[in-house]
Parts: C-alpha cells; sequence; structure tokens
C-alpha cells in the first residue's frame, strides 16, 4: 500500500451526494495509508451529515449547477484558491466537470504539488447542450488539464477524445476502471424470474433525458403489451438543477402511469438489485457506470446502450445486450427477447460477475488512485 503519512489530501467533487456515494471507498483507503483526508463539494442535499457520520471531514464549497456560469465559476475559483493556501493539501485530487476544472486551476495557482483529475463522463456540456457551451467547456479542460499531473479516464472512448481533440496530453491520461465496485457488498443473490415469474427490469439513475429515462419509459409501454407480467422500476432522484432533467410534468406521468414504478432516490440499492432480474440503463454516454457495475457484481444480466462507458462493461450476447442510443424500439427488443428466453438472464448474469470480479473490484480502482498521489508515480511535478 503507498504510504501517505504526513501527507494532506483532498477529494473533491461536485456535492456530498457523490462524494458519498462513489468516493467514501478512496476517502478510507486513504486513511488507511495514514493520510489526512478531507472532502469538498456542495452541501444542501442532505449527504453531508452521512458523510460526517461515516467519519468524513467534510467543507462546503459553491459549486453552480450550470455548465458555464462566468461569476459562479469566479467564485468557486477564488473560494478553492483559498481554501487550498489555508489548509496546504499536497494532494487535490478532483472528480465531476466543475471539481475538474476550477480545482485543478485552483491547486496550480495555489501551489499545491500533487494535481490528480478524474473524467468521470463527459456530462451535459458534450451530449446535449449547444456548440458554444461544449466549445467553452472544452476551452476550459484543455486550460485545466495542463496543468495536472496526471489524468484517469474511466472509458477509452474519452481518453481517445480528448487526447484527439488537444484538451489533455497523453503522456499524463491514463485508464482506471469507474470507481469499482465493492464485490463483497453486492454479492450474486438468486433471481426473480427463477421462480417461473416474468421478468422484473430495473433502472437507477437521475431522471435526466441523458439517461434515458424517456426511452426506458417507451420501451417498457411497448414490451408490457406483449409481456403483460414483466415489470419495469424506475429508482432515482429528481435533479432540478440540472439542465437535463425531466420537466415536472412528465415526472408526474410518470408517477401516474402504472406501467413504470418510480421510487425516489434511496442510499442502498442493493436489495432492489435483488428484486430485479436485469439492470437497464439507456444512457446516451456514461464514464463507467456504477449502476451496471453493482448489476453486474450481482449476477444480473444488462441492458445498456452501445454508448462511451456503457459498452466498457456489456459484452453484447455475453453480459447481457447493447441496444442503439436514443433508440426505444431497439431498447424494448433486447428486453422482450429475455422476456422469451429468461434462461439467458441466469447465464448472462454469471459471466458479469465474473468479469466484475476481474477488472472492476473497486479494489484495484483504489490502489492506482492512491499509487498516482506519490511525487514519482509519473506526470510532470
Amino acid at each position: 500500500m503507498t504510504d501517505l503519512r504526513g501527507k494532506r489530501v483532498l477529494v473533491i467533487s461536485r456535492c456530498a451526494r457523490t462524494l458519498y456515494i462513489f468516493r467514501r471507498s478512496l476517502i478510507a483507503e486513504a486513511s488507511k495509508a495514514g493520510a489526512e483526508v478531507i472532502a469538498l463539494g456542495a452541501a444542501g442535499d442532505g449527504f453531508e451529515e452521512r458523510l460526517e457520520q461515516s467519519g468524513v471531514r467534510f467543507e462546503h464549497i459553491p459549486v453552480a449547477m450550470r455548465s458555464v456560469d462566468l461569476l459562479a465559476d469566479i467564485r468557486l475559483l477564488v473560494c478553492l484558491v483559498r481554501k487550498f493556501r489555508r489548509i496546504r493539501p499536497a494532494v487535490v485530487h478532483s472528480f465531476t466537470v466543475k471539481p475538474a476544472i476550477f480545482a485543478t486551476l485552483a491547486a496550480w495557482l495555489a501551489g499545491v504539488p500533487r494535481r490528480v483529475v478524474t473524467i468521470t463522463g463527459l456530462g451535459h456540456a458534450f451530449t446535449t447542450a449547444g456548440p458554444l457551451v461544449r466549445s467553452a467547456v472544452k476551452m476550459l479542460y484543455r486550460v485545466a488539464l495542463s496543468r495536472a499531473d496526471v489524468v484517469f479516464f474511466q472509458n477509452r472512448d474519452d481518453k481517445e477524445f480528448f487526447i484527439g481533440q488537444g484538451v489533455v496530453r497523453a503522456a499524463i491520461a491514463r485508464m482506471i476502471p469507474g470507481s469499482g465496485v465493492d464485490v463483497d457488498r453486492f454479492a450474486p443473490c438468486p433471481l426473480p424470474c427463477a421462480s417461473g415469474s416474468a421478468p422484473r427490469f430495473l433502472m437507477i439513475a437521475r431522471l435526466l433525458r441523458e439517461k434515458g429515462v424517456r426511452e426506458y419509459i417507451q420501451a417498457a409501454h411497448f414490451v408490457k403489451t406483449e409481456h403483460p407480467g414483466a415489470t419495469f422500476t424506475l429508482l432515482g432522484g429528481t435533479d432540478p438543477r440540472n439542465p437535463s432533467a425531466l420537466p415536472k410534468e412528465e415526472i408526474a406521468a410518470l408517477q401516474t402511469s402504472g406501467e413504470v414504478e418510480w421510487v425516489d432516490e434511496v442510499t442502498e440499492v442493493g436489495p432492489f438489485i435483488a428484486a430485479a432480474d436485469v439492470v437497464v440503463l439507456p444512457s446516451y454516454r456514461e464514464g463507467l457506470p456504477r449502476t451496471l457495475l453493482e448489476g453486474a457484481a450481482m449476477g444480473r444480466a444488462l441492458v445498456a446502450t452501445d454508448a462511451p462507458g456503457c459498452r466498457e462493461i456489456v459484452i453484447h450476447g455475453e453480459t447481457g445486450y447493447l441496444v442503439r442510443v436514443g433508440d426505444a424500439s431497439s431498447l424494448a427488443q433486447a428486453m422482450a427477447r429475455l422476456c422469451e428466453s429468461p434462461h439467458e438472464i441466469a447465464a448472462m448474469g454469471r459471466r458479469a460477475r465474473h468479469l466484475v470480479e476481474t477488472c472492476y473490484d473497486q479494489r484495484l480502482v483504489n490502489r492506482a488512485c492512491l499509487h498516482s498521489y506519490a511525487p514519482d508515480a509519473g506526470g510532470p511535478s
């Protein structure tokens, strides 16, 4: 294990929620290695208390949700520079778009010795935003990542895109298997359809257009006309500040439709995966989706779009099915095929579990991250 004794490490994400759900394991491992770890993100979502209760020191930073908000972004940059000069960390590790850009710039301005970035996906700016926003975000990334020591990517498409666009130098770009998954906590369990019932489908995602929520709802309607016993659950919270959030009227219609059961965000998704046979994610683009990793770890077949991030985990015909992006009909055909051939679900689930154990154990991810914190781990000093 990397020795981090005497070092102060800042782990930064857009909000307390993403820190709690995705970064607790990394924070715990860095603490075990001797580091003093502080988590930074936007407060106000209720997860800051959960972080504190789990023993994580948390500090609020004013992260704006809009892709480009000049005044708010300047305030964030100034706030971070001041914090870094006060805290004097040895390492700043940033996740999600705003921290990847502004925390990295602030760390450079404040003279932080080691600056690490993980690109968790391209997000709204590169999926549903207009060309002006895309150009602005690309320029900001180019400036910020030129000041990073190591930049991790969670899928090869994102890595090749950033290098090809001149946003990051190939010498500091590295691959990492997503955020990883706790293979002990998310262990295989019996499938509900093994008892002869129709398959149960589960989608876990925030209610955003770019997650493919609309396509999932439409596909559920198509499938239920031919397979009325199949059930469909959508698990995920609203995100009204996100530019890609579903309108309130669509959420209200979802609550009354009856074809898809909507469950608001929960702390523990394991029981919901255990109650499902197939995990679905028709997202337009991902870094490396944790929901698919958790479903695979529990031995569930997967259905996802043939999009960056998703295709890393879903091997078509082996661990599940890949479908066309933004195509509800293609999604419905894949789910209907599993309804007609339920024996495939168990076999795909076993292969998915093996893939996760081999390649996506979160211990592999944490080890790579901690190694990058050392000054001799490569990249400019």
